[in-house]
Order: C-alpha cells, then sequence, then structure tokens
C-alpha cells in the first residue's frame, strides 16, 4: 500500500487567514458595540452612522469570513468568496468614504492571502484533483 501525504494549506495561508479572522472578530465586536451605542455617539458629537453602512459592512465581513472558512477547507469556491468579498468591502469603502491614501493598507492582507495560495494552487486546482481521481 502506498503512503500517500495529502497537501497541505501551507503556514503562509494559515498565518493570513488568523490574523484575517482576528481582525474580523475585533470588527464584529466593533460593531456590536457600534449597535449599541449609536445614539450615544450621535448625541457626543460623532459621525451619524447608517444602519444600512452598518449591515453592508457586516455582512462583508461574514462572507469574507465564510471565503477563509473555505480556503482552510481547501475548497476552490473559498478562493472566489473571499477575493469578490475583499474587492466589494475596499470599493463599498471607497465608494462611501471617498479614496484616502490609507485605504491601499487594506489591499496588503488580501495580497500576501493571493500570493501564498498562488503558491499551493496545486492543493485548490480542480484539474489536479481530477487527474488524482
Amino acid at each position: 500500500m502506498e503512503n500517500v501525504q495529502k497537501p497541505k494549506v501551507g503556514a503562509g495561508i494559515k498565518t493570513m487567514s488568523i490574523i484575517q479572522l482576528v481582525f474580523s472578530g475585533f470588527g464584529l465586536i466593533g460593531f456590536i458595540m457600534i449597535i449599541l451605542m449609536k445614539d450615544t455617539i450621535k448625541t457626543a458629537g460623532g459621525p451619524a452612522i447608517t444602519t444600512s453602512y452598518l449591515i453592508i459592512s457586516l455582512v462583508l465581513l461574514i462572507i469574507t469570513t465564510i471565503g477563509i472558512i473555505l480556503i482552510l477547507m481547501k475548497k476552490e469556491l473559498g478562493i472566489y468568496i473571499y477575493f469578490i468579498a475583499e474587492v466589494a468591502s475596499i470599493v463599498y469603502s471607497i465608494v462611501i468614504n471617498g479614496f484616502k491614501p490609507l485605504d491601499i493598507l487594506s489591499l496588503i492582507i488580501p495580497a500576501l492571502m493571493g500570493i501564498f495560495i498562488w503558491k499551493k494552487k496545486e492543493i485548490f486546482s480542480t484539474e489536479t484533483k481530477n487527474i488524482e481521481v
């Protein structure tokens, strides 16, 4: 019997996923705090935050998290979900707030994730899976 080892997700993908999931957790806590303290923020002279902004941002956060989980499960669909959600999040942020040079920093984690996924593309490609079967 042959000892066939299944390819593993690399340390880079795991690291970027953990960082992204931690940021998502903090973001979720922040959304909950904003929802609970929305009136206090408004009376204190803070920016007016609309409910639609919160809902759209929360949905994009959840979709990104689902994409990361699917990537860690070695599903090709997770790659598409993750990057579409990231692009949508960046575009939505630029449309709502306008472009700021600081927005370029939001491209660092998705770019690194893309590089690490590209290096381990044999795990995710359907062509390789069809050949093995």
